[in-house]
């Protein structure tokens, strides 16, 4: 069966293909170093929920920490700490808290991991980074999805109204916080499907000559994806030892 292509067009698609592939790979480590930045904002920031026109009170609060005006100082005053979930007003805010904390951490370890390109293979580091964004999409789904249900507490209605509780807002916004917390539960799992795509997908070029000939270059490492010029064909020579030729010499005589 005749070959569709030679060896060299073979290199030049692949090298092009290489080309794309690393290509991609750069675009998915910077998404995945954004979006860990944007996931501790989430974290850190107390505007998930806030008050509106409409609000009978005003203040704004987050995952862990309520917010609300000080007259006496003229600017908000917040209260609650990760650190301390005592502080955390209720159990639906401390397991939001817990749920998105995690996902943070998750993201860190997922940017630490990108040095391990320099040590271990490819497929393996894309595959763990992965499986961590994949989770971390998962607790900040969890996270997205309690986090309405302790509104129904008196520091909520005291901004919302009392229209408000478990999953009723009443007279309060939704802050900028809260959507990019939904927005980066499809980021993550994007960026997960894509790692899990990268790992799948990487070509190897595994293609010899017609002659069956090396070449000097491939025995010096000759690299297909730099596109490195080749050296001409190393025929090999069979050579015989001098006392076997003389021994053959003697069994024809």
């Amino acid at each position: 069966m005749e070959q569709k292509f030679n060896p060299e067009t073979a290199r030049i698609y692949h090298f092009r293909y290489m080309r794309e592939y690393r290509a991609i790979c750069v675009l998915w480590g910077l998404l995945s170093i954004i979006w860990c930045i944007l996931n501790l904002v989430t974290f850190v920031q107390p505007q998930w929920v806030g008050d509106s026109p409409e609000s009978p009170g005003f203040g704004h609060l987050g995952v862990f920490q309520y917010c609300y005006p000080d007259n006496a100082q003229g600017r908000y005053v917040c209260s609650g700490s990760f650190t301390d979930f005592d502080t955390i007003l209720n159990d639906s805010f401390k397991a939001t808290t817990f749920f998105v904390g995690v996902s943070c951490l998750l993201m860190l370890i997922t940017v630490a991991a990108l040095l391990l390109f320099f040590c271990f293979k490819k497929t393996f580091v894309f595959y763990f980074c992965g499986i961590m964004e994949l989770i971390s999409a998962v607790f900040m789904f969890l996270a997205c999805v309690i986090y309405p249900s302790g509104w129904n507490i008196d520091q909520v209605k005291e901004i919302c109204g009392t229209t408000s509780g478990q999953y009723q807002l009443g007279y309060c916004n939704i802050r900028w916080a809260y959507i990019l917390a939904i927005i980066g539960i499809f980021d993550a799992a994007i960026l997960a499907v894509l790692a899990f795509f990268l790992a799948a997908k990487r070509a190897k070029l595994e293609i010899y000559g017609p002659t069956g000939t090396v070449t000097k270059s491939e025995l010096n490492g000759f690299s297909a994806e730099s596109m490195s010029k080749r050296s001409i064909p190393i025929n090999p020579v069979v050579t015989v030892p001098a006392d076997s030729a003389r021994s053959a010499s003697n069994f024809q005589l």
